[in-house]
């Protein structure tokens, strides 16, 4: 079972290291799994990193070594000569293998390529030709197929042969006589079925299967959809060259995750927490001067109407609660609208049902939120007039807010960028010029009037 985190021995593996007791040190490591040696390391400073790495046993610190985010990974990289890292490779599958690679300079990756198994190198080879965010950058070629002419003993035989070499295996996959993929067969299915039968017989051919070039983000909607342990990829032929595993669908799903999370921050993807503060003001600091240059807009209107806020000051006590409520309101949508065209959750042709809904929203919200303002306001003494203002200007904002906030990340969409893009540099200028556009707009109008 492994250790959990909380029970890590970051501390006395600190002190190990500052003793130089190279046993304490392997003590410590040798009962962890490879998972929370890396929880470990996280743990320790840069020199310390590198000095317990290389007491790991070449299996063990070539898991470790994938269990790490891209900068220690990077230090890890560095901290070791060409051949060191080949023999670090040489365990790994070639999907983890062609990770790693891919991120060398292209002199040392030769190397590493050169020191490694030539059949493993030449698979590695193969996988870098495919761009890292599609089926074929994330499939793996160890599996085990045989030929839809062999019987379910021959079949058994190879699962035999290739479970010493490849990990997780689920399913046989069944190929013609030119490689094109046919079907497959659970393993489970394989091992009950009479060993002399055909394995044409068992095969599922209407298994699913992905062609190379398909988004990595496509390949997780299927995995969902249908419940899969791993998925064959084939090429624009239909030839069996590689397969998927769950274990590399999680992987994507969390990078996913993390890429809205980030965006939907208007932070930089490529940030960690652990990053120094000149690396991250460098990532954090071009979206804050975009989103300067947004709440210039707002600012811009709310200049417009100064001679409305001079005649009555209480105008500019009130006006940052319409633009803010405006703003969390369309967060709110946001949050759905994205969830929903990540998921596939949300067809072209459902758009204006989720529009007119979300507008709905809004307005029930608005009126909710403005009757409590328009209550609170008069409490605090303002004039029932200013109340009636916040009441009509917090209903216009969320219904702007609900409006933005799906048409917006829809449009996006459309256009091939990113949705999660929306919220903070779009929207929020919506919501911003909305709320004061409304509120200050009104309060003239009611000026003129003589209302207030």
């Amino acid at each position: 079972m492994a250790v959990e985190e909380k029970h890590l021995p970051v501390e006395e593996l600190k002190e190990s290291i500052e003793r130089e007791d190279l046993e304490g040190v392997k003590k410590l490591i040798a009962p962890l799994h490879p998972t929370d040696v890396a929880a470990v390391l996280k743990g320790l400073e840069g020199p310390q990193v590198t000095w317990v790495f290389r007491l790991l046993k070449k299996d063990v610190a070539s898991a470790v070594l994938l269990e790490l985010d891209d900068r220690m990974r990077e230090l890890l990289v560095a901290s070791v000569s060409s051949g060191e890292l080949a023999q670090l490779v040489g365990e790994m599958e070639s999907d983890d293998a062609t990770d790693i690679v891919g991120e060398l300079p292209l002199a040392e990756a030769n190397e590493v390529l050169a020191g490694i198994d030539k059949e493993d190198a030449r698979k590695v080879q193969k996988l870098l030709a495919y761009p890292e965010d599609t089926a074929g950058g994330k499939m793996q070629a160890e599996l085990v197929s045989v030929r839809e002419t062999a019987t379910v003993r021959e079949a058994i035989e190879e699962v035999r042969r290739k479970s010493k070499e490849i990990d997780n295996i689920s399913n046989v996959f069944v190929v013609d006589s030119e490689g094109r993929f046919s079907g497959s067969v659970a393993l489970n299915k394989l091992i009950l079925a009479e060993e002399d039968g055909p394995i044409k017989g068992i095969t599922d051919t209407k298994a699913v299967k992905v062609t190379t070039d398909v988004d990595q983000e496509q390949v997780a909607k299927m995995f969902q959809r249908y419940d899969l342990l791993n998925m064959p990829v084939v090429d624009k032929n239909g030839r069996l060259v590689g397969r998927i595993t769950i274990d590399d669908i999680v992987d994507v799903i969390e990078e996913e995750i993390s890429e809205d999370f980030y965006r939907v921050a208007s932070l930089n993807i490529g940030e960690r927490v652990l990053d120094s503060a000149g690396r991250s003001f460098g990532m954090r600091a071009p979206w804050l001067l975009i989103n300067l240059a947004t709440a210039f807009i707002a600012a811009a209107v709310v200049k417009v109407f100064e001679s409305t806020i001079g005649r009555l000051v209480i105008l500019a006590v009130f006006m940052p609660i319409v633009a803010g409520m405006g703003g969390n309101a369309a967060t709110q949508t946001i949050a759905v609208v994205v969830r929903g065209l990540a998921l596939g959750e949300l067809p072209p042709n459902s758009a204006r049902k989720v529009l007119i809904k979300e507008v709905l929203v809004g307005l029930a919200n608005g009126i909710l939120t403005g009757i409590v303002a328009m209550g609170v306001s008069y409490i605090l003494g303002a004039n029932p007039m200013v109340g009636l203002l916040l009441f009509l200007a917090m209903m216009a904002n969320l219904v702007i807010a609900g409006f933005s906030g799906t048409i917006i990340p829809l449009a996006l969409k459309w256009w091939g960028a990113d949705p999660a893009l929306a919220s903070s540099i779009f929207v929020t200028t919506c919501t911003d010029v909305g709320g004061f556009l409304s509120f200050l707009g009104l309060a003239a109008v009611f000026m003129r009037a003589g209302i207030l």
